[in-house]
C-alpha cells in the first residue's frame, strides 16, 4: 500500500479556495481504480495547513492517477499554497492494529533459569 500526503499552507485568501478543490476532487480519486481512501484534514494551528491524504493499493494504481486529469486539478491547489508544499509518498510494507498495542503493552516475563 501507499499512502500519498500532501500538506499545504494556504496564503490566506486562499483556504477556501485549496478546500473547495479538495472536496471537488475527493469522489472523482475515490472513484479511480486502486484508491482505497481519500481523506481532507484541516490543522488547527499558527500553521492551519490544509492536507490530502491518500491511500493507493499499488505502485501502478498511484502512478495512474499521477497522470489523470484528476491529478492536473490537485496540482492546481498547489499553485495556491502559500509556501513550498510537503508532498511525500509512503510504501507501506505492514499494518498492524489492537494486537500491537496489547503486545507491547503485555508484561514480559523472564526466562527461569
Amino acid at each position: 500500500m501507499i499512502v500519498g500526503t500532501l500538506r499545504i499552507l494556504p496564503a490566506p485568501d486562499r483556504r477556501a479556495e485549496i478546500l473547495e478543490v479538495f472536496r471537488a476532487v475527493q469522489g472523482p480519486v475515490l472513484a479511480q481504480p486502486g484508491c482505497v481512501a481519500c481523506h481532507i484534514y484541516e490543522e488547527q494551528g499558527a500553521e492551519a495547513a490544509v492536507v490530502l491524504v491518500e491511500r493507493w493499493e499499488s505502485q501502478e494504481a498511484l502512478e495512474a492517477h499521477l497522470r489523470s486529469e484528476t491529478y492536473r486539478r490537485i496540482l492546481g491547489a498547489i499553485e495556491l499554497s502559500g509556501s513550498p508544499p510537503e508532498i511525500r509518498f509512503d510504501t507501506v510494507s505492514a499494518t498492524d492494529g489492537m494486537e500491537l498495542i496489547e503486545r507491547s503493552r503485555k508484561p514480559k516475563t523472564t526466562a527461569s533459569r
